[in-house]
């Protein structure tokens, strides 16, 4: 192909997907998607015209990114949105747990501000398996006790409240005011809970039946909603989206969200293959579940000192 256009995906038979970010006479500049750098790679139009074609697949991080500046001392584009590689991530979470999940300061908290991230999640995580786990949650609502569920699904999600942003505090308490709106709710939720794997139909259910709660102003904030009781419930199978928070983790960890404002299977089915996909590559380090994917995420987005070089590089990017 010889009709290059600035911001095109095309397909390179060895270096894979990738997005034109600059062009001039005798070379097309290209910043492929597992790139583990901040630069482009600068390739010759003679020479790479036979393995450059259009790409047949989309990659919405891909087609995002826009920031790109030439480097006069490396005579290379260089990309300024602020991702981190994978390398630089798992340095930050190293940097505050050598061990990594195994770390005793990670399983303990050791009673430092921001230590205790995973304790809050496994200890809310116990409350719902002791409350409302096991059928009780389903017992309660064939005897019309909704009441009851109310009140122990708030106990269980204020373990997790001051891991939460002053605005998000109060969304799932005021969601869940009205009782007998909430019904829905719960009924939605225990079935999601029930099937043996999340799916298009049941959480597409819970979504609609969050639409209806109450305290809902924005569409973003039924996310934390919809999102939070099954995140705890079962953290091997779910994963917990906070539109801000996460929006970010997509963009600075470089993984696939295809994001909607409002609660929708598209969005949280790309959510449950990257953080899938990120708990493989962090087993390793002793992951087990979303929660571990949580924390990590939210170590990785800190400032820490040490630089990535310190460990050794990770897998490609993930999609």
């Amino acid at each position: 192909m010889s009709d290059y256009k600035k911001g095109m995906l095309v397909q390179h038979t060895t270096l894979g997907l990738g997005k034109i970010v600059a062009l001039d006479h005798k070379a097309v500049h290209v910043f492929f998607a597992n790139s583990q750098d901040r630069f482009a790679t600068k390739l010759r139009r003679d020479l790479a015209e036979p393995f450059l074609s259009l790409a047949s697949s989309t990659d919405r991080w891909l087609t995002g990114l826009s920031a790109f500046a030439f480097d006069e001392r490396a005579a290379r584009y260089r990309i300024s949105d602020p991702w981190i590689s994978d390398a630089d991530a798992i340095a930050r979470f190293v940097e505050v747990y050598p061990d990594g999940f195994r770390d005793v300061k990670y399983t303990t908290g050791d009673g430092k501000a921001g230590r205790e991230r995973s304790l809050k999640w496994r200890r809310a995580h116990q409350a719902f398996s002791e409350t409302l786990g096991n059928g009780e949650g389903e017992r309660l609502l064939a005897a019309g006790d909704v009441t009851t569920i109310v009140d122990r699904a708030c106990q269980v999600e204020r373990h997790v409240r001051p891991l939460l942003s002053a605005a998000e505090k109060s969304l799932f308490a005021d969601a869940l005011s009205d009782a007998g709106v909430a019904r829905g709710y719960f009924e939605a939720l225990f079935e999601l809970l029930a099937a043996p794997a999340p799916d298009e139909t049941r959480f597409d259910a819970l979504a609609s039946a969050v639409a209806t709660l109450p305290a809902n102003e924005t569409p973003e904030s039924a996310w934390y909603v919809a999102t939070v009781l099954p995140f705890v419930a079962q953290p091997d199978r779910h994963m917990i989206l906070r539109p801000k928070i996460t929006c970010a983790a997509a963009q600075r960890l470089r993984f696939e969200l295809a994001y909607r404002p409002e609660p929708s299977w598209a969005t949280y089915a790309a959510l449950l293959q990257s953080s899938g996909d990120l708990l493989e590559k962090l087993r390793s380090l002793g992951a087990s579940d979303h929660v571990d994917v949580e924390v990590f995420t939210h170590v990785a987005l800190q400032k820490h000192s040490r630089p990535a070089a310190a460990v050794a590089p990770a897998p490609a990017r993930r999609h």
